[in-house]
């Protein structure tokens, strides 16, 4: 078992990420909406530089591409470091099998946060969201597995050596 304040900390970051999670969350549509726009103008500046020149039309489509990536790459984003700090809290408790575990909590929070969008003005649950939540999630607390074996191996191998 870790030290307390480790634990405390690990805590701390769990449930500040899902309380960031929540707080995205609960904006309404025309709010959450008016976010990813500014993002996503950003972007289409970005990689898009002829985007003024187009017509109507063109512009539209090309929005709505790039609103789409911006808005589900959030969600994924944020789920990932929740998995990642699931993972790491998993870890320090000792707990067995700390991955799989971290993907099933993560998961059934991206199930409450979308039941929770259903109560949120202009906004509405989307299965694709929980299966892209779940996406990040995995993806976060595997690449802690990762960094963690790899240091693990690492260690294991100055030890051989000496």
């Amino acid at each position: 078992m870790k030290k307390r304040w480790v634990l405390w900390l690990l805590w701390g970051l769990v449930l500040a990420v899902a309380g960031m999670i929540f707080f995205f969350s609960s904006q309404e549509g025309y709010a959450s909406m008016k976010t990813s726009n500014g993002i996503t103008y950003w972007m289409i500046r970005l990689f898009h530089p002829g985007y003024d020149g187009l017509g109507g039309k063109e512009k539209r489509a090309i929005f709505q591409r790039f609103q789409y990536i911006v808005r589900k790459g959030a969600h994924f984003s944020e789920f990932a470091l929740l998995g990642v700090s699931l993972r790491l809290l998993f870890q320090a408790l000792s707990l067995r099998l700390p991955l799989p575990l971290a993907y099933v909590a993560g998961t059934l929070y991206a199930c409450t946060d979308e039941l929770h969008q259903q109560f949120t003005g202009n906004r509405s649950p989307m299965w694709r969201d929980v299966g892209i939540d779940s996406a990040g999630v995995l993806c976060g607390a595997a690449l802690v597995s990762l960094i963690l074996w790899l240091r693990r191996r690492r260690k294991e191998k100055a030890g051989a050596i000496h």
